[in-house]
């Protein structure tokens, strides 16, 4: 410990002789050439990075929402396959997790689940005659149920 405390003492002393020496060339320099704060040159090229600097933020944006599918970002494999408008405040999605197609209302207060379709096909319908042919078959089997 006392060795190690020995061996960086030297090494401090000799990095702060540096900076004092650089300090005071560069204070030198400073008081040669005296720049004004607020000169036009000065303001147009502190506008001129700034507009770059949020060029790059609203590109690096743009490109996160394109592109936003990152590895690890997302364990659930869910889809959006589509939505119908029910009303001004109410929506009716259809959703795919993991396989499985979900019928969900979604109104600003709740979201519930109205039907559960299963193991969704190889080869993918509209939403449309989905959405019509899930709606048919939920009816058929309501009016069975009010006959018997």
């Amino acid at each position: 410990m006392i060795k190690s405390f020995f061996s960086v003492v030297p090494l401090f002393l000799f990095s702060s002789l540096f900076a004092v020496s650089s300090m005071a060339a560069e204070n030198e320099a400073l008081q040669k050439t005296t720049v004004e704060a607020f000169s036009m040159t000065n303001m147009l090229n502190m506008f001129m990075g700034l507009a770059v600097v949020v060029a790059l933020i609203l590109g690096l944006a743009w490109v996160l929402k394109k592109y936003g599918k990152l590895p690890g970002n997302n364990l659930v494999d869910m889809k959006v396959i589509g939505g119908l408008s029910l009303g001004t405040r109410e929506k009716a999605v259809l959703i795919e997790v993991e396989n499985t197609r979900l019928l969900v209302g979604v109104t600003p207060g709740h979201i519930q689940t109205l039907h559960v379709l299963g193991e969704s096909d190889a080869s993918p319908s509209s939403f449309d005659a989905t959405l019509n042919k899930q709606l048919d078959q939920v009816q058929t089997s309501a009016v069975e149920q009010s006959n018997a």
